[in-house]
């Protein structure tokens, strides 16, 4: 396959989870990526994205540069007085200044090269409302807002910018959480469980999201939330109602 033949991609990230799948499903379509993350790993570029510094060493490094793919992301859950400000400056920090930072460093070059397309990875946290994700769904929410200010300032340029919003992602980011989860764990598997298509979204299925959004395909779409949630944002199923006469 050959998709995004002859470009080139940064993916944040992208040592494990979605950013991995989406760098893996890029290569097998014929981009050259740059694999970064603030862990180490074989084959990734060290970047702490909430570095000035870091980002602007990734991109002048670059000779060419097509894509850009915000992935990188933390997450904390917990209840709104049971968040410290320090733990909810640090997720708007790596989730919402982070990607920011990436959009703001690859506007010279694509801009000089005639164009590009700036994919955020989001969540459904960004389209609608829950508890005990304050600081995560602040993050994702203003992920919007930026998106939209962006494909509106960029789109002139050639540089389209939009979210993929997935219901779904790494579960190592909860796994700390999981433990104590167990407890009501009937609520939790109904969370997914009633949505137009039950369960966890694929890692595979947010990627391709991107991987289109990034393609040329997509050509004349900018400033777009794109839900990967299997129905999640359009409400819940009753299974009940179905059976009435």
């Amino acid at each position: 396959m050959s998709r995004l033949a002859g470009k080139t991609a940064i993916v944040t990230g992208a040592a494990r989870g979605t950013g991995a799948v989406i760098a893996q499903m890029f290569r097998d379509e014929g981009a050259v990526v740059v694999a970064t993350d603030i862990a180490d790993g074989e084959g990734i570029v060290k970047l702490d994205v909430t570095s000035e510094a870091h980002w602007d060493e990734v991109v002048s490094g670059m000779d060419q540069l097509d894509v850009l793919v915000n992935n990188a992301a933390i997450l904390h859950l917990g209840a709104i007085e049971r968040t410290p400000a320090d733990v909810y400056r640090q997720v708007l920090e790596v989730n919402l200044v982070g990607p920011f930072l990436g959009l703001r460093s690859v506007v010279g070059p694509m801009r000089a090269a005639g164009g590009g397309s700036i994919v955020n990875i989001s969540s459904i946290d960004g389209l609608i409302g829950m508890n005990g994700i304050s600081a995560y769904g602040a993050s994702k929410f203003g992920l919007g807002g930026l998106m939209r200010c962006a494909a509106l300032e960029l789109g002139r340029s050639g540089i389209r910018v939009n979210n993929v919003c997935p219901a779904g992602g790494n579960p190592a980011m909860y796994a700390q959480w999981f433990d104590q989860m167990m407890s009501f764990m009937d609520q939790t598997a109904a969370y997914s469980d009633n949505r137009g298509i039950p369960g966890e979204v694929p890692l595979e299925c947010i990627a391709a999201a991107a991987l289109f959004l990034a393609s040329d395909e997509a050509s004349h779409i900018t400033g777009v939330d794109l839900p990967v949630d299997g129905g999640a944002a359009a409400g819940v199923v009753i299974e009940g109602i179905n059976s009435l006469e």
